[in-house]
């Protein structure tokens, strides 16, 4: 079976071809583990910051699973969990703190969906980074909007946004360094990239518990913290 050879650190298949980009997927594991000790920071919703705790273990299992096996079944276990924990937490979060209904999360999803599948198609442009580009798009964005409206947590949502920036830097140049750096940067891309979803969590853990709280939404976050997952 043909591998798939993406990053500079692997040179050969197998299980050892990239040591230290899949034991870098552990920090996806932390991050997971501090979001399920830390749910009760979401309030009402603590149940759910659990869910995402859980999708962030599942980023971190089909990571290691594709750098250690680099074939191409093992790269859809990469790529579903990342996508599925990106819907989720827009879903939640557009739902929970920005008060939006549910056809216009999922108008919003789609076409968020449609961006990132159609900016994968140019692989070659940055290093593939370019169908991260919808995500922090909208992280910054969230973000900004975040805070112009005063809730808690914008710095934890505003250090994702800026954190995510720089790991993908370390994933855009991993071939480009590689003649000088034999490991390539790719690594600082997963243990970056841990702390932006944490960072991203975080933010709305709080925003969502100060939205039921204060009742800014006039009851609405309230209601929809505590509507099935």
């Amino acid at each position: 079976m043909a591998y798939v050879d993406l990053y500079c650190e692997r040179i050969a298949p197998g299980l050892l071809g990239e040591p230290i980009n899949t034991l870098s997927n552990l920090a996806f594991f932390a991050a997971a583990w501090w979001v399920w000790r830390h749910a009760a920071m979401a309030g009402a919703g603590s149940g759910r910051a659990r869910w995402l705790a859980g999708l962030l273990a599942l980023i971190g299992a089909g990571s290691f699973t594709f750098h250690a096996f680099a074939t191409g079944w093992a790269e859809w276990l990469d790529v579903l969990p990342i996508l599925l924990f990106q819907l989720v937490f827009l879903w939640r979060y557009f739902r929970d703190i920005a008060g939006w209904r549910r056809i216009t999360t999922g108008m919003f999803l789609a076409g968020f969906a449609a961006a990132g599948v159609e900016a994968g198609n140019y692989p070659q442009w940055l290093n593939g980074s370019l169908s991260y580009l919808p995500a922090l798009l909208v992280l910054l964005g969230i973000a900004v909007w975040h805070g112009r409206n005063g809730r808690a947590g914008w710095k934890s949502l505003a250090a994702a946004g800026g954190t995510f920036v720089v790991s993908l830097f370390f994933r855009s140049v991993d071939n480009a360094v590689c003649p000088a750096f034999a490991i390539g940067t790719h690594f600082l891309w997963h243990f970056l990239n841990a702390v932006v979803l944490a960072l991203a969590v975080r933010g709305w853990m709080l925003g969502v518990s100060g939205a039921a709280l204060s009742g800014r939404l006039g009851g609405v976050a309230g209601r929809r913290v505590g509507e099935p997952f």
